[in-house]
């Protein structure tokens, strides 16, 4: 499971995550955690997730981060 911790905004951790979508070898699947203090991260990777056929695993707090769960399919 790959961590991506970061404190960017939405459009720089989406990319980031497209990248590590992208590097993956068909057919897999990956889990991975991001973890961001902003709270629309969550939103717009959840969005993202729905138009790519990802999984969204939900999100928890951890003092003032995000944990952000998701499931890579490729």
């Amino acid at each position: 499971m790959k961590v991506l911790e970061t404190s960017e905004v939405c459009p720089v951790v989406i990319l980031k995550v497209m990248r590590l979508w992208r590097s993956l070898t068909p057919p897999s699947e990956e889990e991975i955690i991001v973890k961001s203090p902003w709270e629309a991260v969550a939103q717009e990777l959840e969005k993202w997730c729905n138009e790519t056929g990802n999984e969204f695993l939900g999100y928890s707090r951890d003092g003032n981060k995000l944990v952000i769960k998701l499931r890579l399919k490729r």
